[in-house]
């Protein structure tokens, strides 16, 4: 009963840190896809000399290769968690 009782307690435990670092990847997408939005209006500025375009497209391309990354991490994510159920369950 014991064992039970530590499984199921080590379970809801991973679900909750699941939930938090999914909450967290959740909120670092959308500052991403902001900061992609930001550097592309600015671009049509008149005001924006060349200096500050350069880092505006350092920000635009460093945002969306992030963003990028991760969604590739999750689907390695999602597929580890498949095979993992199907060798497990």
């Amino acid at each position: 009963m014991e064992d039970l009782h530590t499984y199921y307690y080590y379970e809801q435990k991973q679900r909750e840190a699941f939930k938090k670092k999914s909450m967290l990847i959740r909120k670092i997408n959308i500052w991403l896809k902001d900061e992609i939005s930001d550097a592309k209006s600015c671009h049509h500025d008149d005001e924006v000399d060349s200096r500050e375009l350069g880092i505006l497209s350092g920000r635009l391309e460093c945002a969306t290769n992030l963003l990028e990354q991760i969604k590739d991490w999750q689907e390695e994510l999602k597929e580890w968690q498949e095979d993992k159920e199907k060798y497990n369950g």
